[in-house]
Order: structure tokens, then C-alpha cells, then sequence
């Protein structure tokens, strides 16, 4: 579980390796305290023991479809923002994401700039 720092707590949800060591390097150099995972399993669990300010997810991941845990979240945690990030480029992917209540939909490979925009007003709107 989270112990209060002061820091917003970011989970971030990644099956790649390298983007969750470079997105939670790059997030914890702006002042996040980031809980990286890679399955929708993890997760979900983490949602239910766990207070975070936003979560990253992506679409693809090994135990099931990002979409899925999205609407779980939704269900968990109504007021928690989720940004996906995805190599998914469809629009379909992004209308689903957005109809289910995804905050913003955002693509691989990222710009880290507005990642840092969209992440840091969610933060603010879900405070």
C-alpha cells in the first residue's frame, strides 16, 4: 500500500519492460511515486488495496485486454483518472476507450511533453 509522501501516486501499466523502466524513471524525476505493473491481474489488485492519483494502462497486455481492466477500474474506482497508452492506433480501440471512461487516449511511441500535460491535469481533476 501507498504511505502518504506528499507525492501523487501514479500506477503505471506496462507488459514492455523497457517503457515501464523508462516511464517510471521519467515519472518519478517530475515527483510521482509510481507503482509499475505489467498484467491486468496486478493491476486490479492494485486499484483495490491502493489510493492512486491516475493510472497509465495499456491496451495489450499478456492475461487479458486493457479495455477490459479499464471498465473494472471504472467499477473499483469511478473518480480515478486512466490514461491509455497504446501502440493501438485504431479508432475503434480509441472510441472504446473513451466511451468506456478513459480520460485521454495517448499512442506509442509517446511525446513525452504531452504526457506529462495530460498526466499532470489528471492528476489535478481527479484531486
Amino acid at each position: 500500500m501507498n504511505i502518504p509522501t506528499g507525492r501523487p501516486a501514479i500506477l503505471l501499466v506496462d507488459d514492455d519492460p523497457d517503457i515501464l523502466t523508462a516511464l517510471h524513471d521519467l515519472l518519478e524525476h517530475d515527483g510521482f511515486l509510481v507503482t509499475a505493473v505489467s498484467t491486468c491481474y496486478d493491476v486490479l489488485a492494485q486499484v483495490k488495496i491502493a489510493k492512486f492519483a491516475a493510472v497509465l494502462l495499456d491496451i495489450g497486455l499478456p492475461d487479458g485486454d486493457g479495455i477490459s481492466a479499464l471498465e473494472t477500474i471504472q467499477t473499483l474506482a469511478p473518480s480515478l483518472p486512466v490514461i491509455i497508452l497504446t501502440a493501438f492506433t485504431s479508432q475503434d480501440h480509441r472510441a472504446k476507450s473513451l466511451s468506456r471512461g478513459a480520460f485521454c487516449y495517448l499512442t506509442k511511441p509517446y511525446n513525452r511533453d504531452e504526457l506529462r500535460t495530460v498526466l499532470r491535469r489528471a492528476v489535478e481533476m481527479g484531486a
